[in-house]
């Protein structure tokens, strides 16, 4: 056989691969979608319901029930988007010289991530997973969320650090890095990155260590503030309204609380238990040079 023949039927093939890779992708959007949308409706009817009955007794039965229809859905969605990803991994080997392609197979897969992304957090949240607790510095997680942000963020928005706060507590490091990061990035969202997002940390008594994340953006409606940290809620038409949820699942599971209202702008307010320290005991602070100093501002 010719050549270009070869190169004619191998070009057809690669066409047909990445066709179907295509129409599983939009199987699994479509998929998705029709989920995500009885979901909310499921939301919204148990919402309601759980508005008629004593909320501090009902809220943790029906967000449970909700966490498993989550997770159904979302281990069901997770099964065509494996395929996708299948397709994907066996065409890029075979698209390095088809510009036009690999542009459309990597549309394809940000579109994959972000599903992923979904599917993640709704796993996230309806585990409800244990967390492992181990002594930890606060200023040293907000400082990772610092670095991550200035190595990702284009000019425009300016973050102020102002970390006062006897910073040791008992907690779970990646629960709380993702919990930080999650408030520091929608506080950046609400200001399109272009305005100014103000991290603090004080003491509130003896035994209490407040994390405070304001920014000056428009705020957060009225008619949202009060359930806010509910499931499937949010003001963002891109937002899948788990964040919160997840943010408050994980402020709660460490025995502490979360408030929220606007001044100006926006302001979450995370109140944590310090951990208690004798004057016989020591921490290991060997990352205080990664910390952020206090009344530091930072422009990104």
């Amino acid at each position: 056989m010719a050549p270009n023949a070869v190169r004619q039927e191998k070009n057809q093939v690669d066409q047909l691969l990445l066709q179907q890779a295509f129409e599983r992708f939009n199987e699994a959007s479509t998929l998705l979608q029709q989920k995500y949308e009885v979901l909310l409706r499921e939301s919204e009817r148990l919402r309601e319901e759980l508005a008629l009955k004593d909320q501090a007794v009902r809220r943790s039965e029906k967000l449970s029930l909700l966490g498993q229809t989550a997770a159904a859905i979302a281990h069901e969605v997770r099964n065509p988007l494996g395929a996708v990803k299948l397709f994907l991994s066996l065409l890029r080997r075979d698209l390095v010289d088809r510009p036009d392609a690999l542009k459309l197979m990597n549309e394809i897969d940000k579109g994959v991530n972000s599903v992923e992304n979904v599917v993640s957090n709704i796993l996230q949240f309806s585990r409800d997973e244990r967390v492992e607790f181990a002594p930890l510095n606060l200023h040293a997680i907000i400082a990772e969320q610092k670095t991550a942000l200035q190595l990702n963020l284009e000019s425009g928005a300016v973050l102020d650090f102002n970390l006062r706060a006897n910073p040791f507590i008992n907690g779970d490091e990646q629960a709380l890095r993702r919990c930080i990061s999650n408030l520091m990035i929608n506080a950046l969202q609400a200001t399109r990155y272009r305005g100014r997002v103000t991290v603090e940390t004080s003491d509130q008594g003896q035994n209490q260590v407040l994390i405070t994340v304001r920014d000056d953006g428009p705020g957060i409606s009225p008619a949202l503030l009060d359930k806010i940290f509910e499931p499937f809620v949010t003001s963002r038409k891109e937002g899948t309204g788990l964040g919160l949820a997840i943010v408050r699942q994980i402020v709660e599971q460490h025995g502490g609380s979360i408030s929220c209202h606007n001044c100006g702008g926006a302001e979450f307010v995370i109140c944590l238990p310090r951990l208690a320290v004798n004057r016989h005991q020591t921490m290991d602070v060997s990352n205080a040079q990664a910390l952020p100093s206090s009344n530091r501002e930072i422009k990104i």
